[in-house]
């Protein structure tokens, strides 16, 4: 009996790490996008997300956007390449959504980095040390999180200011 009960708390340890750490939960980009280079090139964060300081999302680069630098050929990159293919087949990116509100949760990218003054690296990291596109989001962005940040910056914490 005390076998099974030693099994089946390290059988509930083991679950609670997978899914509280995130194993699993890693996602695999279309296109091994290196935020580092890009940036150090001068690109700032609107090159390719456009919405963010007009919106309320922030926008994923199409294809278009990045034909804008790479309609010819940069590098001798594999992962460049797979950028005109998308083009040459009439395709858009496949990029994956990494960051997901559920559908109660109203959030803009505007109201938090133009009008908060919040920068970017605060939920999605060091973007300018990123050689990979991440493969899940830099923070958990729970309702406790979010919270914590509103009463830090002084921010309301009404309920209808992010509940619709």
């Amino acid at each position: 009996m005390k076998l099974f009960l030693l099994g089946l708390a390290a059988g509930f340890l083991l679950l609670f790490l997978f899914i509280n750490l995130g194993f699993g939960s890693k996602t695999e980009q279309p296109i091994s996008f290196n935020h580092k280079k890009h940036l150090e090139q001068g690109l700032e964060c609107d090159s390719c997300h456009r919405y963010f300081k007009t919106q309320t999302f922030s926008g994923i680069p199409g294809v278009a956007t990045c034909l804008e630098c790479h309609q010819e050929a940069i590098t001798k990159s594999a992962e460049e390449e797979k950028i005109r293919q998308f083009a040459k087949k009439g395709e858009r990116i496949p990029w994956k959504r990494i960051y997901e509100e559920p559908d109660y949760v109203f959030f803009s990218h505007r109201r938090h980095v133009v009008l908060g003054k919040i920068p970017c690296q605060t939920c999605h990291g060091k973007m300018q040390d990123i050689e990979r596109p991440p493969s899940k989001p830099y923070v958990r962005m729970t309702m406790n999180w979010c919270m914590g940040c509103h009463t830090e910056n002084r921010v309301t914490n009404d309920c209808l200011a992010c509940h619709e």
